[in-house]
């Protein structure tokens, strides 16, 4: 193969050339380069953005049939990831993860899945009509997270389910946590079942050693990446990367049908300038946000009463690896909970975390930080420590192992079937009829067709009344649920 030139964007350089043409604009979108909107939206957002928000006239391509520069970025893209192609995304990873299940899986179909994976996964099942066969993850019981799955398991799956059409993995978990993926994509491999990878976080692991092995060079068969999570492309972006292609399922039918059909330009010019960025500085950005996290990781280890994840602590044979821009930071010791130690950080030092758990807070580093931004967090932590008194009573967090409850129906079943609502305190025992998720992270504590245990019940409102936010059911009063009627 003839090597590419990554110096090029052709998607963010055709939309250059396009706008200095001087078009006169008699085609949508409706608000013409900017000029119907609101004055006080056109100020916040610049006359750049609306400029370059286009749909696709003459010269830009489509992103259905790519044949242009869309087509161009998405083989530089599938070079630089080591994929043989490459698919640009202009719903979320989401929309990827659903046209790979469906594209693999039909109605009644198995498809092996770790429990811990995100409510998106569920949907593709539930879109695909398929039957989920779970891998139960193992659990840091002093954090609440989910570690990985463990190599026999899947081996376990593999050989008890034959007829299984996918397998899916999580790499890494939101936390940063890595199972062994490269030696089960070459079980996965061995016994002919493809494998579809929910890299949404870690799309920045090839430009490093430090980081896990990536996903595509561990035997997977399609990878689906967020890259507007670490990567820097616009949000509700990503690339949906495909090796040793298989012929007749249809996955870029069901791309198609999953994708808008008027694409944003802004997203996928995004990901062309983001490919770019990588493909020229991708080794010296790693190197900087690792550089950035470890120093970080190193001061927080001095503070009393605040700790940050590490590996060294994990003590687990099932993690094979961590990110290490993930920071994962507990105030359990000073007395605060993931919920209410994102709240100090929010309303005390005007820090935003990624997300808050019962046993933590996340906080992301990314191409976008810098020392002065890690000092000011660190700053705030160190005052944290001092202020709040370690006389406070410790909380410990004792997450219940994740345990799906028993499946009555398949999930595509359950959510087509009538349903009712019931009081909360007495859906013990019913099947559901939509999920109960925390949000984020985004893992379903009870998937459509199970049986609601009392357990998870007991999560849910242990999540509420800490602070946290359930997503699946309707009533967001949080006072009844849906089940199978």
């Amino acid at each position: 193969m003839n090597e590419i030139n990554q110096s090029s964007a052709p998607l963010v350089e055709q939309l250059a050339k396009y706008l200095k043409e001087g078009y006169l604009p008699f085609h949508m979108p409706g608000h013409k380069g900017g000029s119907g909107v609101l004055q006080e939206w056109h100020d916040l957002l610049g006359h750049g953005v609306f400029s370059v928000d286009l749909t696709e006239v003459e010269g830009l391509d489509d992103l259905h049939h790519p044949a242009g520069p869309i087509g161009q970025a998405q083989r530089l893209a599938a070079d630089l990831m080591g994929a043989d192609e490459a698919f640009f995304l202009v719903n979320g990873a989401t929309a990827g993860l659903h046209a790979a299940i469906m594209a693999l899986c039909g109605s009644g179909d198995r498809v092996i899945i770790p429990r811990h994976a995100h409510r998106s996964v569920y949907e593709g099942v539930i879109l695909s009509g398929a039957e989920p066969v779970y891998l139960k993850p193992e659990m840091h019981r002093a954090w609440g997270i989910p570690i990985g799955v463990e190599l026999s398991q899947v081996d376990a799956a593999l050989n008890r389910y034959p007829d299984a059409k996918c397998l899916v993995m999580v790499h890494p978990t939101y936390y940063g946590l890595a199972s062994d993926l490269e030696a089960i994509g070459k079980l996965a491999r061995t016994k002919r079942v493809p494998m579809v990878v929910d890299e949404a976080h870690g799309a920045h692991f090839k430009f490093s050693s430090c980081f896990p092995k990536p996903a595509i060079a561990c035997g997977a068969f399609a990878v689906v990446q967020g890259w507007h999570k670490t990567m820097g492309s616009f949000t509700q972006s990503g690339l949906l990367l495909v090796k040793d292609h298989l012929e007749g399922i249809g996955l870029k039918d069901y791309l198609s049908l999953l994708q808008s059909t008027s694409p944003s330009y802004l997203l996928m010019g995004s990901l062309d300038a983001a490919r770019k960025q990588w493909a020229e500085k991708g080794r010296d950005m790693a190197e900087k946000i690792l550089s950035l996290s470890i120093d970080f990781r190193n001061k927080v280890s001095q503070l009393e009463g605040i700790f940050c994840l590490n590996r060294e602590t994990l003590y687990s044979s099932v993690l094979a690896g961590i990110d290490l821009t993930k920071l994962v930071i507990s105030g359990i010791n000073l007395g605060l909970n993931g919920y209410e130690l994102a709240q100090e950080l929010r309303e005390r030092y005007r820090i935003q975390p990624e997300m808050a758990f019962l046993g933590g807070v996340l906080l992301l580093v990314t191409i976008g930080d810098n020392q002065e931004k890690m000092e000011r967090l660190f700053q705030a932590l160190k005052d944290l420590a001092s202020r709040v008194s370690l006389k406070n009573n410790k909380k410990n967090i004792l997450w219940p192992d994740v345990i799906p409850g028993e499946m009555v129906m398949l999930p595509g079943k359950a959510i087509r079937a009538p349903k009712k609502s019931i009081d909360l305190a007495g859906a013990a025992g019913s099947v559901a009829g939509e999920f109960i998720c925390p949000y984020p992270p985004g893992v379903p504590l009870v998937v459509p067709g199970e049986i609601i245990s009392r357990e998870a019940l007991e999560i849910m409102e242990e999540v509420k009344r800490n602070g946290g936010h359930i997503q699946g059911p309707q009533d967001i009063t949080g006072r009844t649920l849906r089940i199978i009627d």
